[in-house]
């Protein structure tokens, strides 16, 4: 799936929702979720009822389905889309669903694919660059002649876009919703691998290999609450002149938070990004620690990536002492692969602020966020040419 750069806040901001309902429903039982909030799954013997919900929580309901092998829905009156599980012809309207497939040893039921050019899974772009997955454009001008042809069993898909996916329902393609972006927690969104566990027949895979995450998770976040440094962070982003960031209530916070950070927004709630005026961003900036970004730069990101050169910031404290990092989407999945990796996540801002600053600086083994280095005077640029000291 392809964003503007300075939207992944969008995604990073996720929004408020109450704890799903526990549906009476005859002799289905509800599976347990620790963290997912966005959807739900029921059973009954080899048959799956899945919920998934949207923006408004569990009072908005996006999609329901009825799962079951053959796919024909066995109850009288039955209204959810069916569902022949597992699902072994999938077409990805978002590329961000790659990695929760391929973790669960799903990638070869992949046949076609938004973004092909987006795509980071090495073993699919081979597939892709062989004709045996198809690039089906963007989503903006999707190839829909090359998707109902396909015929997969299911195109898994964002919930927003409603006139596009009811000509596909109409061709009579199953359209199955996936808001893992609306997770506030960031093991929330990683237990959605379970949810593609689920549609796979994967499920046992998928339930041991989110115990893994979040084990790896938590001891990460355990390291971080002994860390000598608990600093100030601000998180933020430009679009069009105007600044915004994300609540004290999304992924992003809870990141920080949990990686020894205080972040500078954390009393501020909403169900979005939040903007701020100028005044407010310089007052803001003046009491922080340290200042990050999510960018999308080709090459290396530099600390003018996040100023814009504006001489406003050039009297504040965080830009003097070069306090900091970022995460660039160019080159890091930071809206795939690393929904599987929290704890290399946590690893990483730990590293950008926390006590592992101390240990060894520039290290270069931190594949999502990194403090910034000094810009060359060169180009092009090489890290080894830079002064450890």
């Amino acid at each position: 799936m392809k964003w503007p750069w300075a939207l992944p806040l969008v995604l990073l901001a996720g929004c408020t929702a109450p704890s799903p309902p526990k549906t009476p429903v005859d002799d289905w039982r509800a599976r347990t979720f620790t963290y997912a909030r966005s959807f739900e799954v029921f059973t009954r013997g080899a048959e799956r009822r899945i919920i998934v919900h949207g923006h408004g929580g569990a009072a908005d309901t996006v999609g329901m389905y009825h799962a079951v092998p053959g796919g024909r829905c066995t109850e009288p009156g039955c209204r959810a889309a069916h569902l022949d599980i597992p699902l072994r012809r999938l077409a990805l309207l978002s590329s961000t669903h790659v990695p929760f497939l391929a973790a669960v040893g799903a990638r070869d039921a992949v046949v076609a694919v938004t973004f092909p050019d987006e795509v980071r899974d090495s073993v699919l772009r081979a597939a892709i660059a062989e004709g045996r997955v198809k690039g089906l454009g963007s989503t903006e001008a999707l190839d829909r002649e090359t998707l109902i042809a396909l015929r997969p069993d299911a195109v898994l898909t964002y919930p927003f876009g409603a006139q596009q996916q009811a000509t596909l329902k109409e061709n009579g393609l199953p359209v199955v919703q996936v808001s893992e972006y609306l997770e506030e927690h960031p093991l929330g969104r990683a237990e959605w691998v379970r949810f593609f566990g689920s549609l796979t027949g994967r499920e046992r895979e998928a339930d041991s290999l989110f115990a893994a995450i979040e084990q790896r998770y938590l001891a990460q976040a355990a390291l971080a609450e002994r860390d000598t440094v608990h600093p100030v962070v601000f998180f933020g982003s430009q679009w069009n002149g105007q600044w915004s960031v994300p609540p004290g209530n999304s992924y992003m916070a809870r990141l920080i938070a949990d990686a020894g950070g205080r972040y500078a927004f954390a009393h501020r709630t909403a169900s979005g990004n939040i903007d701020i005026d100028m005044e407010t961003l310089l007052a803001t900036l003046d009491t922080v620690d340290n200042w990050g970004m999510i960018a999308a730069v080709d090459g290396h990101v530099f600390p003018r990536h996040l100023t814009n050169n504006d001489p406003r910031f050039n009297k504040l404290d965080v830009v003097r002492r070069f306090h900091f990092f970022a995460g660039n989407t160019r080159t890091a999945d930071l809206f795939g692969q690393a929904l599987l990796e929290p704890d290399q996540v946590l690893r990483d801002l730990r590293y950008c602020f926390g006590d592992a600053y101390l240990w060894r600086a520039w290290e270069v083994d931190h594949p999502y966020f990194a403090p910034l280095r000094p810009e060359p005077v060169t180009l092009p640029y090489r890290p080894e040419e830079v002064p450890l000291n």
